[in-house]
């Protein structure tokens, strides 16, 4: 899925460096309109997931596994990627877009439709948590269709670079 991108407002931060209740309140705050992309270290690939904000709140989600074909849109993305937050292994980027850039996502991907309002009462329900075992359900009858990027990093001897050394 292309999304549009503008300067973007954060880029490259390490998630051990955030603390996810504290950034999702402030984008809230904020009244921001954009879209988060996080690319964490999962138990088994990349996993890649996208939060579309406007005016502080999140309207839209998709999920993705790497290699795998997993593609979550909606309601089931949106906790998926919240429990990537959880994680202390990837990298954030956002962008901020203007509302008519929004309307004009969603129109394209109906499908990542997801209303999830960022309150106090909203942001102290959400936990991130990495759901290992729902990891699991997703890539029981699975199948890699591909050679992950992770495991290109650990071919090309760049281990280091990953969480599992």
């Amino acid at each position: 899925m292309n999304l549009p991108v503008n300067a973007p407002l954060v880029e490259n931060v390490f998630l051990d460096q955030l603390l996810p209740d504290k950034l999702l309140n402030d984008l809230s705050n904020k009244k921001f309109s954009g879209f988060a992309y996080l690319m964490a270290d999962g138990k088994y690939s990349f996993e890649e997931n996208v939060l579309v904000f406007s005016g502080g709140n999140i309207i839209g989600a998709m999920y993705f596994i790497d290699c795998f074909d997993i593609h979550m849109f909606g309601e089931d993305a949106f906790y998926m990627a919240i429990g990537n937050y959880g994680l202390k292994n990837g990298i954030l980027n956002i962008y901020g877009l203007t509302e008519d850039q929004i309307k004009l996502v969603l129109i394209f991907n109906d499908k990542i439709r997801f209303d999830y309002k960022l309150d106090r009462s909203g942001l102290s329900k959400l936990g991130f948590n990495y759901n290992e075992s729902k990891i699991d359900e997703l890539l029981k009858d699975r199948t890699k269709t591909e050679v992950s990027r992770k495991d290109i990093f650990r071919n090309l001897g760049l281990k280091e670079l990953l969480a599992d050394k």
